[in-house]
């Protein structure tokens, strides 16, 4: 009789983001989102995109808004506040792997995505209040409607890279590479958008520059930080 050895012990596979079928459901209720509001206001949301940058097209630029389209508009900040979720989920995946392996990776995707949806509502909010303050309401409302429609469009472009990086296995170098280039093109445009609407004339940039810095550039450079503490308190304590 031959006698019973144990063979050497399996190393456990790594976790795999297409592997996982919570993961699968979100992309496919976001690609399924996405289709459905674009089915239904394709014209309105190009419509809008092209306002945001036409000064002589923004007078009109709320003359037919409804409440389906405020309610598609809402569905697609969602789909862009996930989207945006995954990429700061596989940015840390890259540089903090010590986290993913003490949380749940559903959870730490959960609250990235959480937070991003909360930072952009605070931040609208501060946009509304500043806005108020120092400029005509009209202007006000156009700035707002401006920063939701590129938020709205940034998820629609971010889409097929984050269907890429994760169902393809591209180079993480790539991925992030491309993201960023997708943020960075957003933030001109914002940048643009800024420019045209409060500051029509040259000797308005100055003040540009202090509006966009304190308002856009500085409460994303707070929000990154914040992540960063919370994910090095989560290593500490879990």
């Amino acid at each position: 009789m031959i006698p019973f050895t144990s063979g050497m012990p399996g190393e456990p596979l790594p976790y795999l983001l297409h592997t996982d079928w919570m993961i699968t459901i979100i992309l496919f209720l976001c690609i399924l989102g996405t289709t459905f509001a674009f089915s239904k206001e394709e014209k309105y949301l190009l419509q809008q995109l092209k306002a945001s940058f036409n000064n002589r097209e923004r007078s009109s630029m709320f003359d037919e808004v409804t409440t389906s389209d405020i309610h598609y508009k809402i569905l697609l900040m969602l789909h862009s506040c996930v989207l945006l979720g995954f990429c700061f989920y596989y940015y840390y995946a890259n540089h903090t792997p010590e986290l993913f392996a003490q949380i749940p990776h559903i959870k730490i995707l959960g609250g990235y995505t959480l937070s991003i949806c909360l930072f952009i509502f605070l931040k609208s909010t501060l946009y509304r209040f500043i806005n108020w303050v120092f400029f005509q309401k009209v202007k006000n409302s156009l700035w707002i409607a401006s920063f939701f429609n590129l938020f709205i469009w940034l998820g629609v472009l971010m889409l097929p890279i984050v269907l890429v990086t994760i169902y393809f296995d591209i180079s993480s170098q790539i991925s992030l590479l491309m993201m960023g280039i997708l943020i960075i093109f957003a933030k001109f445009s914002l940048f643009w958008i800024c420019f045209s609407n409060f500051f029509e004339k040259i000797h308005g940039v100055f003040h540009l520059i202090l509006y966009f810095c304190a308002l856009e550039i500085l409460p994303d450079l707070l929000f990154w930080k914040g992540i960063e503490l919370a994910n090095n308190n989560l290593i500490l304590n879990f």
